[in-house]
């Protein structure tokens, strides 16, 4: 909201401009911007164009004789609507405009002694067309910013909850509680001429939940034309362009008071019994209508509308069609002034991608009780500026509508949301300036009336709220609320999403929460062997169609997100149900088969740095055995019948040579490995990336009750074996081998653990072929092994790696 600070100086006296912001700042309306085109703009006056040539060495520049009232100067011009007698803003040597400040120059081998300036000069447009034409009212040789009525303006941030301060005077009664100031509202007094109106034209509501209150006035003899220019800077300087003196008018107290008018030409009314008549209805299917913008519109039935018996004149709340535009041509209008209901002109503005000052205003909540001062102060004014008579009495169409309505203030209440001890005159004296009035007290609270313009003040806790503010958020101390809750022992909880979550977070992961629906394109790009994906039948777009087959969409999407913000260190896990279509099932209850088949799934993704990147870290990035480390953490924190066990995965999107299947008794539950380089690509996101899905349902029905048992008694011993094998045979196969062999006659239980510790790949080793190494850990539970019989176990296995996989022994110790 765009506030002219001379404008509102006509309502309250305004403090210098550095606490003007503070105090609007301290009671909650933000301040956006700060703009004062005269602190960039000096010396820049009025000058009469007496001369316009043009300049011989150039097509498009024009050399002009300029008076300035005392001197003639010699200027080159090259806007296109430079005439001789217009008078516009002449920015004479020494003068300073935004951009540079002014002195001799020679252009086109002719001297410039000044400038000719347009709006956009004086940094009062982004753009103009031509030289501003201040028009031959202004004084020759006056200060061009003085005589336009131009100050500085501050840019509000209002929050959807306070409509009242869409205005002029909303802002002002803010700022005269803040300032302890007197709020002077205008005065004025309409005088009516002529017939009744209801003589004149006639108004119907029927759509009266959708309209609450409507009120016309009919204004007549009016001559269109151009506004004052008081008028055309008021509202210029409002962030509005000037049209005509009536739809000036109309605009005017829309910036003044927070009201909507709107403007009919009478005379584009169809009749019906003799007389112009109104309907306020809502829209048939299919229904058109061609706006002031010029576009044709498609309405629905939940529309809103203006109409007369033929066709539809204007969009209830958002805009008037051309059908009944005021033009040069029209002598009689109706004025209109009304409360539509919020949520029908927020629904149409949103449907129709309409978004105006008007829908604005209204889908917020206007003030119903302003209805008919708006539309009074508007007829006045265009007797003023367009010379109207304003036929007696008013039309007003009502439903049962409170324009006030009273809430109860508990002290306790106050003292327990605020923490401090507000009596009953201190809360007067805060509520009053915003013309809150008292209604009633007792010993422990008091009745407040809330007024029309406020839609937002509902509850006692709304009051409370106003009642802080008012108060000074700053002057209530800080300290520790009073929970008043006995301790008490939380046990912790042993569900499993719980204890995988914590888990993962222990791990350094942290949780994320994304959507369950998302694109089917990319559910099917990531997630093939899942299928096609169920549709949504009301989606909110292609983007969020259907529902998720996989957690990796939303965990990529989010790694993107961060790293376009600078982050690059990530490691995120999200544990949430995944869908799918269901089977039939004989017995199945009917009412389930149209239901999805609904899978708990947990998802993590890390990509980045391995530590936090300090200088003895050496930089390392993490790579599948961080990703790896993480998955059997979790097979141990579940204790499973059978830990996790991987091999080579199939999934599309994933690195051939650096991804497992992960499974359970034989039976896969999920995947793990690096994406492709071409997949990251397709989200913007920087790799390598690690991700990872596991279905829950698995670990639920596996898992055993933690258990412990006592350290081991007896010593263990060591046996390290070096081996060259092909490239084609996974490592992990062939320490699945070691654990289950290496014991040879003792038995594999002997055998505590079996740990791949290197890999070499290079000369003298061929191609096709890797160095593996792992050391293997013999321990008994029941006695000290000898070191002939792990000599024995140990010789065995080697001879049986050479006959399962075709093996070379490098070294064995």
């Amino acid at each position: 909201m765009e506030i002219s600070l001379n404008w509102l100086s006509e309502f309250v006296e305004l403090p210098e401009l550095p606490q003007l912001v503070q105090k609007l700042t301290a009671v909650g309306i933000e301040v956006e911007a700060v703009r004062d085109s005269a602190a960039k703009v000096k010396k820049v006056i009025v000058g009469l164009i007496e001369e316009c040539d043009e300049h011989p060495n150039a097509n498009r520049l024009h050399v002009c004789k300029v008076f300035d009232g005392k001197a003639r100067h010699q200027v080159v011009c090259g806007a296109s609507n430079v005439t001789v007698g217009m008078r516009a803003p002449f920015a004479p040597i020494g003068a300073q405009v935004p951009a540079f400040d002014i002195e001799p120059r020679l252009i086109r081998g002719i001297e410039s002694a000044g400038m000719l300036c347009s709006r956009a000069d004086l940094g009062l447009e982004s753009s103009s067309e031509g030289l501003w034409d201040l028009g031959n009212d202004a004084e020759i040789g006056s200060n061009v910013l003085e005589i336009a009525g131009i100050g500085p303006s501050i840019t509000l941030g209002i929050t959807p909850n306070r409509p009242d301060l869409l205005s002029h005077i909303g802002v002002a009664r803010e700022i005269a509680a803040a300032t302890g100031k007197k709020l002077k509202l205008p005065s004025f007094r309409l005088t009516e001429k002529g017939p009744e109106i209801r003589s004149l034209a006639r108004v119907i509501i029927d759509d009266t939940n959708g309209c609450k209150r409507y009120v016309a006035r009919v204004v007549r003899h009016v001559k269109v034309g151009p506004s004052p220019k008081w008028l055309i800077n008021r509202i210029e300087q409002a962030g509005m362009r000037s049209i005509n003196n009536i739809v000036d008018a109309t605009n005017y107290v829309l910036l003044e008071m927070g009201q909507p008018l709107h403007a009919f030409d009478i005379s584009q009314i169809a009749s019906e019994e003799g007389l112009p008549t109104l309907h306020v209805r809502h829209a048939q299917k299919d229904e058109q209508i061609k706006t002031l913008d010029g576009n044709d519109i498609r309405l629905g039935e939940d529309d809103l509308l203006i109409a007369d018996s033929r066709r539809a004149l204007a969009l209830a709340g958002v805009m008037g069609g051309q059908n009944s535009e005021v033009t040069a041509t029209t002598t009689t209008v109706l004025l209109e002034s009304a409360y539509f209901d919020p949520a029908r002109v927020r629904c149409t503005a949103k449907r129709h991608a309409m978004r105006t000052e008007s829908s604005m205003r209204f889908e917020r909540g206007c003030d119903p009780g302003a209805v008919i001062r708006a539309i009074d102060r508007c007829a006045q004014l265009l007797v003023e500026i367009a010379e109207g008579e304003v036929a007696k009495g008013y039309f007003e169409v009502a439903a049962k509508l409170e324009l006030t309505r009273e809430v109860p203030i508990r002290f306790a209440r106050v003292k327990r949301l605020l923490g401090i001890e507000l009596n009953a005159e201190t809360i007067v004296q805060l509520l009053e300036p915003l013309e809150i009035r008292v209604a009633g007290r007792t010993e422990a609270a008091i009745r407040v009336i809330v007024p029309s313009f406020r839609p937002d003040l509902m509850r006692e806790v709304d009051i409370i709220e106003e009642l802080a503010r008012r108060y000074g958020y700053d002057k209530i101390p800080e300290r520790l609320p009073d929970t008043g809750t006995e301790y008490y022992y939380d046990a912790g909880s042993d569900t499993l999403k719980d204890i995988l979550r914590a888990r993962l977070i222990a791990s350094s992961c942290s949780e994320v929460v994304t959507f369950g629906f998302g694109n089917p394109a990319i559910m099917k790009l990531l997630a093939p062997e899942k299928g096609e994906p169920l549709k949504i039948i009301n989606p909110l777009g292609e983007e969020l169609s259907a529902l998720r087959t996989s957690l990796l969409p939303g965990l990529l999407n989010v790694l993107s997100h961060n790293q376009r913000f600078g982050q690059k260190d990530i490691r995120i896990f999200e544990i949430g149900s995944v869908f799918s279509s269901r089977d039939k099932v004989e017995d199945e209850d009917p009412r389930d088969r149209d239901l999805p088949q609904e899978n708990l799934v947990a998802g993590l993704l890390i990509c980045g740095g391995r530590y936090q990147s300090l200088w003895y870290e050496r930089g390392e990035n993490v790579d599948f055995s961080d990703l790896s480390g993480i998955i059997e953490d979790l097979s141990q924190t579940f204790q499973l019948t059978e830990p996790i066990r991987s091999m080579p995965a199939t999934k599309s999107i994933l690195n051939p040579y650096c991804s497992a299947t992960i499974s359970l008794e034989d039976r896969a539950i999920g995947y793990a490995g690096q994406l492709l380089p071409e997949i990251c690509e397709q989200f913007d996101i920087c790799g390598p990336v690690y991700v990872a899905e596991i279905e829950l349902a698995s670990f639920a029905a596996l898992r055993n009750k933690i258990s412990y048992k006592p350290l081991p008694k007896y010593p263990k011993t060591r046996r390290d074996i070096a081996i060259i094998a092909p490239c084609n045979i996974p490592a992990e196969k062939i320490r699945a081998f070691l654990l289950q062999n290496a014991g040879g006659k003792l038995g594999s239980e002997v055998i505590e653990q079996v740990r791949l510790f290197d890999v070499y790949k290079g000369k003298p080793i061929s191609d096709s072929h890797v160095s593996l190494a792992f050391a293997i850990d013999y321990r008994s539970r029941e006695r000290t092994l000898t070191d002939s019989e792990v000599s024995e176990a140990f010789n065995f296995v080697q001879d049986a790696l050479k006959k399962q996989f075709q093996v070379e022994v490098r070294s064995a110790s």
